[in-house]
């Protein structure tokens, strides 16, 4: 009984030592074409040419709005020692926001970002 077992364990260990998602979320943008944007001269149809459509936009004002570009990459994946399971976390985070009043790019702020996180299961 204990062979048995102990194989399980072996098993379940092999098979979490290869486990990996990947997961992305919000709408990827070419980071490459922002010095292409040009304050007081870009406009908001040449913005969606260049990076297509923001994942969103909110009113600043009757005349002004901010327009935001946003993606994120993040791959997952579990180890397994002694104290327990580790899931550690890493990607890249890309965000634009882009302030436009009257049509026209007034500023805009651009982050890219690697990230990651490590957990031991059960821990906060």
């Amino acid at each position: 009984m204990k062979n048995i077992e102990c194989l399980l364990l072996l098993l379940t260990v092999t098979a979490l030592a290869g486990c990996g998602t990947t997961q992305t979320t919000g709408r990827d943008f070419d980071a490459s074409k922002i010095h292409d944007i040009k304050k007081g001269v870009t406009t908001g149809d040449e913005l969606v040419r260049l990076l297509g459509q923001p994942l969103s936009k909110s009113n600043e004002s009757a005349n002004g709005a901010v327009w935001e570009y946003s993606w994120k990459k993040a791959t997952s994946y579990a180890t397994t020692s002694s104290a327990g399971t580790v899931i550690k976390t890493e990607g890249d985070l890309k965000t634009l926001a882009v302030l436009i009043k009257n049509g026209v790019v007034v500023s805009y702020t651009f982050k890219d970002d690697p990230f990651w996180d490590e957990k031991l299961n059960g821990s906060q």
